[in-house]
Parts: C-alpha cells; structure tokens; sequence
C-alpha cells in the first residue's frame, strides 16, 4: 500500500501498476498479484485508505465547532485543504478507474465508515437512520465539497480572481434561511 500510494504520489495515477509496486517494495514485480486480482483492487484497496484518512482529516476539524454553519465552514475549508496537500490521493477518490466501486469490499466499508463519521453528527442526523438518507445526505456535503476542491485544485477560481473562502461564504449564504416576510 505504501509503495503505491508512493507511486501514486509520484507519478500519478499511470505510474501505479501492480509490477511497480512489486519492484519498488522489493519483492517480485509478481507478488503483488498474489494480493490483488487487477490494479483496480490495487486502486479500491488504496482508496479506502485514502478515504479514512480523509475522513478522520475532516472530522478533525469540524468536530469541535459548536454552530452548525462554523462546523459547515470548517467542513468545506479542511475538505480544500485535504485536497490541495494531497492531490494524488484526492483525484483517485474519483477517478474513473473506481467505476465499479461497490465491487470493492474494502472500498465499500470505508464509504461506509465515512457516512457513518461525517454525517452521524450533523443537525438531524439520527442515530439508526435510513441508509439511503444518510447517504445522500453525505453525497450533498461531498458533492459540494468535491466542487470546492475541483474548482480550487484547477485553478480556476485564481483565474477568476476568486478566493475558495468568498465561495464558501456565498455558499453558506445561500443555505441561510430567509425570514419569513410580514
């Protein structure tokens, strides 16, 4: 696993192959195929990681806000961070080769562990809610937040002039809710 998240970091995703792996760990070029079928379990096994560590990343810096809008904030701002220290690792959470996720047991416990993490504490979150709910409530953080990161990694809102907190800003504007009118 280290070997490839190495390769990954290096090299991006077409340096990691399962014979780079082997060589670089010092074994066979062969014997990592005694552990994975193909490089897209390689890849699963690997994006679980990555998804754990993002997770606990994440949660870190929310957990202790007290406002639902600061843990909103710091959730969106730890998310860029996340990406932006480590854009390798972040770009192989959505990477194509992972079209097939839900084949992955590995990969398939992590999104679970990070659903039950990151959205278990949000205002609303029950504790034996329905899964699909809990789902998409995370999808709606991480969509947004994938969007953030995406934005910020391509340099497009340098670009633009735009500095990743003004989004949040309007983003958390636009999610206040309006007073009722008299």
């Amino acid at each position: 696993m280290d070997s490839g998240l190495r390769l990954l970091r290096e090299g991006g995703l077409d340096a990691v192959t399962l014979r780079a792996v082997g060589t670089l760990t010092g074994v066979s070029r062969t014997a990592p195929y005694r552990h994975f079928a193909d490089k897209a379990e390689l890849l699963a096994t690997m994006s679980a990681r990555v998804l754990d560590d993002l997770t606990r990343h994440v949660r870190a810096s929310y957990s202790d806000q007290d406002s639902p809008e600061e843990r909103l904030r710091t959730f969106y701002e730890s998310y860029i961070r996340y990406a932006l220290a480590h854009p390798q690792e972040y770009r192989l959470l959505f990477s194509s080769a992972l079209k097939s996720a839900g084949k992955y047991p590995e990969l398939a416990a992590a999104t679970d562990r990070a659903i039950q993490e990151l959205v278990a504490d949000w205002p609303g979150a029950e504790p034996h809610a329905d899964a699909g709910a809990s789902r998409a409530r995370l999808l709606a953080l991480v969509s947004t937040a994938h969007g953030l990161a995406e934005y910020t990694l391509s340099g497009h809102y340098r670009h633009k002039g735009i500095d990743p907190q003004d989004v949040i800003d309007a983003l958390l504007d636009v999610m206040r809710p309006v007073p009722a009118a008299r």
